[in-house]
């Protein structure tokens, strides 16, 4: 019980720092509320420019408002993961740690302001697409788009620390999070799929993340490429393989740590 109770203290503690970091430094939210209406501009122009006749179907509309939702969420939580990185070069993870914390109770502080950038720039999306662009937004299954949401937000918390472990050991790990955040979500189910050619249709079952990404937009569509049972349940047992991916490779870490004196695994 008192191993337990200390956990919840932990995780507690990491819940409130994120809040605390988020609020105290008010440009966050201020960058939040001017970033997000420029890239939802761009991203609906770049459609207009490209395939302007994809704008003239509500449907479409529809889809690619809930795609560029889906990166908003990859995109917060792919940035999250430098977060280690940091913490590391100010040698802060150490004493973090000497607590009986683990990195993924580290990254919960950070993953905080995800949820929040989730939060803040998901519906202000939504609103500029309906009142910018006319979208009559609409979800086909609501009863699984809460579903979609939890298990992409709990996919990408524990990849999000894997990753974090990786990027510890390089010099620029923004660059590696900069491609990430557009190859993930444009590559694994964002885009309907029923646009893609049909080679790339054939193959994008074959992504990992398209079991996560695909039931955001598909719930909204209601256009499953797979049944929605089978896509929920590859998605629910890959969380499960990522929180375990992430324990190891943190035991990885330490050890190696503890080896080299310093964190990195190479």
């Amino acid at each position: 019980m008192l191993g337990r109770a200390a956990f919840i203290g932990r995780a507690l503690a990491e819940v409130e720092k994120g809040l605390t970091i988020y609020a105290r430094y008010k440009v966050w939210l201020f960058s939040d509320l001017i970033s997000w209406p420029f890239w939802t501009i761009f991203f609906f122009l770049s459609f207009l420019m490209y395939s302007p006749s994809l704008l003239g179907s509500q449907y479409h509309l529809n889809a690619f408002t809930w795609c560029f939702f889906t990166f908003i969420l990859v995109s917060s939580f792919m940035w999250s993961s430098n977060f280690l990185a940091t913490s590391a070069q100010e040698g802060i993870l150490e004493y973090v740690l000497m607590t009986g914390s683990s990195i993924r109770q580290h990254m919960l502080g950070r993953s905080i302001i995800s949820f929040l950038d989730l939060a803040v720039g998901g519906p202000l999306l939504l609103l500029i697409s309906a009142a910018g662009f006319g979208t009559n937004l609409h979800v086909a299954y609501p009863y699984l788009m809460p579903i979609a949401i939890l298990l992409a937000s709990a996919f990408f918390y524990f990849f999000s620390s894997i990753l974090a472990v990786l990027l510890v050991s390089l010099r620029s790990p923004w660059i590696i999070i900069n491609v990430a955040q557009f190859v993930i979500p444009f590559t694994s189910g964002a885009i309907p799929v029923e646009v893609l050619p049909p080679e790339i249709q054939a193959g994008i079952i074959y992504s990992p993340f398209f079991y996560v990404i695909h039931p955001l937009v598909a719930s909204a569509t209601g256009n499953y490429f797979i049944p929605p049972e089978i896509v929920l349940s590859v998605a629910g047992g890959l969380c499960i393989l990522v929180y375990f991916l992430s324990r190891f490779l943190e035991d990885v870490l330490l050890r190696s740590a503890l080896k080299r004196g310093k964190f990195t695994l190479f």
